[in-house]
Parts: C-alpha cells; sequence; structure tokens
C-alpha cells in the first residue's frame, strides 16, 4: 500500500469536507513525506544553473555595450530574443518538482528570458516600428505581460507571479499615458494602484493559489500606485486610505504578512501626506505615534488570533466568484476614474 498516496486522498477529502483548509493540508503532506538526505549534486547543478544565466546576461549586455553601433537592427534584436529563447529553453529542460532546486532554477531563468523578451520588444518598437516612447514601453510591457502570463501558467512560481505583476503594473501606467492628461503623477498611480488591488483580491479569492505571495505583491502595487497621489489634493486620500485597509484587512484576515506590508506602506505615506500637507507643525510626530500604537495593537490582535485554539474555518462558498466580481467592480472603477482624470 502506497501510504504517501493514501495521505494525499485522505487529505483532498478532508480539505473537500471543509475540516481542513488547503494550506494545511499541504503542510500536512509535506511534514510527512520522507526525510531524505541531502545531495550536493541538486545544489552544484542548480549554483551552475545562476552562474550560466548570470554569463548569459553579461555576454548579452557586454556584446550591446561594445558592438552596438556596429551591428544591425536584427543583430540586435537577435542578441535579445535569442538569449530570451536560451533562457526559455534550460528552464524548461530543467527537471522542476515540487519543492525542488529545479524549481528555483527554472523560476530564475524564466524571469531573466521574460526581461529580455520585453527588452527586444522595446528594441523592436524604436527600431524597427519606430513609434513613440509611451508606446515603445505600451508595447514592450503588454508583450512581456502575455509572455510571463505563459509562463506562470506552465510555472506556478513566485518569481514568475512578480513578472507578471510588474508587466501588467507598466502596462496600465504606459496605456494611461496616451490620454490628454495621462501622463499626470496621479492618472499613472491610480492605474497601477487598480492592478494592485486587483491582484491582491484575487489572492483572498484564492484564483491566484499562492495567497501570501499575492498579498506581497499587490499590496506592494497599491502603496506604489498610492504614492503618485500624495500630492495631488482630495485624490491623497487614496494613499492614506490604501494603507489603512490593507492593515484592517490584514488584521480582518489575520494574515501577518498582508499586515506587514500595510505596516511598511503606512511607514512611507503617512509622514509624506502629513509632511506634504502640514508642514512644520506638531500633527506629524503626534499622527506617527498614532499611527505606531495602532499597528502594534493590529499587529497583537492578528497573533493572538492565529495563536488561539479554533477548529479550522471552511472557506465559504462563493469566495472564488464574490473575488471575480469584485475584481470586475475595481477595473471599471479605475477605468471610469482614470478615464475621468486623464481628459
Amino acid at each position: 500500500m502506497n501510504d504517501g498516496a493514501d495521505l494525499a486522498d485522505r487529505l483532498r477529502r478532508w480539505v473537500g469536507s471543509g475540516l481542513i483548509t488547503p494550506d494545511q493540508a499541504e503542510r500536512i503532506l509535506a511534514a510527512e513525506q520522507p526525510v531524505e538526505r541531502p545531495s550536493r549534486a541538486p545544489l552544484v547543478a542548480e549554483a551552475l544553473g545562476y552562474v550560466g544565466g548570470v554569463l548569459v546576461l553579461i555576454g548579452a549586455v557586454t556584446a550591446t555595450d561594445r558592438y552596438w553601433s556596429q551591428i544591425g537592427v536584427g543583430g540586435r534584436l537577435g542578441i535579445a530574443f535569442g538569449a530570451a529563447a536560451l533562457l526559455l529553453a534550460t528552464g524548461a529542460f530543467v527537471p522542476a518538482r515540487r519543492a525542488d532546486v529545479g524549481r528555483r532554477l527554472r523560476g530564475v531563468c524564466w524571469l531573466v528570458s521574460a526581461a529580455l523578451f520585453g527588452t527586444g520588444l522595446a528594441l523592436l518598437g524604436d527600431e524597427v516600428l519606430d513609434l513613440p516612447s509611451e508606446s515603445v514601453t505600451l508595447l514592450a510591457a503588454a508583450g512581456t505581460a502575455a509572455y510571463a502570463a505563459v509562463l506562470w501558467w506552465r510555472h506556478r512560481g513566485v518569481l514568475q507571479q512578480a513578472a507578471l505583476l510588474a508587466a501588467l503594473a507598466v502596462a496600465a501606467a504606459s496605456a494611461v499615458v496616451h490620454l490628454p492628461n495621462g501622463d499626470d503623477d496621479p492618472v499613472t498611480g491610480l492605474a497601477v494602484w487598480g492592478v494592485g488591488v486587483g491582484w491582491s483580491v484575487l489572492g483572498w479569492g484564492r484564483v491566484i493559489a499562492a495567497r501570501t505571495a499575492a498579498y506581497v505583491l499587490g499590496g506592494a502595487a497599491v502603496v506604489l500606485g498610492a504614492q503618485f497621489t500624495v500630492e495631488a489634493g482630495w485624490v491623497a486620500a487614496l494613499a492614506v486610505a490604501s494603507v489603512v485597509a490593507l492593515v484592517a484587512a490584514g488584521a480582518w484576515l489575520r494574515e501577518l504578512v498582508l499586515l506587514g506590508v500595510g505596516a511598511v506602506g503606512t511607514l512611507i505615506t503617512v509622514p509624506a501626506v502629513l509632511g506634504q500637507y502640514f508642514p512644520d507643525t506638531l500633527t506629524v510626530p503626534l499622527a506617527l505615534v498614532g499611527c505606531g500604537a495602532l499597528l502594534v495593537a493590529a499587529a497583537a490582535y492578528t497573533a493572538r488570533l492565529r495563536r488561539a485554539a479554533a477548529p479550522p474555518r471552511r472557506q465559504a462558498e462563493g469566495t472564488r466568484v464574490a473575488a471575480l466580481a469584485a475584481v470586475i467592480v475595481v477595473v471599471v472603477a479605475v477605468v471610469v476614474a482614470v478615464l475621468a482624470l486623464g481628459r
């Protein structure tokens, strides 16, 4: 009898019955795996893979730096897309089992491949299609997002998720620049903010399985996008509301990672907003003391809830549907706001 397969079957039934969460099932299955003596071979293979990837990148950069003016457009495109294809093939060739060093090696190779692919698209738009700079950025970001989405579909690693989100954020920001007033910081920031909110909501609804990574990456995009609105009058309230929402969501969902992202966002946002609108007053230090106290209280409350003994909560049915519906609402609201502000 295969004990591992039997345990996996039972865990799937327990998850389906709501007795445990998918995260708990994964941790139990990982804890029950037989302990194997670590081998040096995978570590050596991983190290050689990293060195090889770095050499490919250095070689491409060196060639373009020394002979950029001497090689034609086709040669430049060949270097960028050729290096991207080489790293793509390298990552595909590596056996990437779950929790194996091969997964990390594949993730790194495909991350650099996506970056080189975007570079090639930028060269194509600039030197072949002769597009304006904002259109070049949009072409490169949108194409990289599509490329990264395929890689993420094939390899659900954190690096591939980060590449996809970054490309989507840049594509959204470069798209709004084409509006009459789209180059204003608040409009650009609002587009990036919308991508971050949508990504975080998809993580909450488990549309994105790697929930922790989705919280960190989406929350970072929310904080970054909100920073562009600090000097924009009433729109600056979005920056403060965003970090407050992140902290509140972290406490409500009992997610220390999300709470940590909100805390970092508070550290960045609150001094900037208060310094902009209340310079040289006692308001700034007092507000910082108050925010610090609230963050400490929220962290203590969240940690206490996580330690409290309680039966596992069954994920509410329809959470995935609710997340998708919420994302649609966010996208529509952000698009309407961007169009209104960008005219």
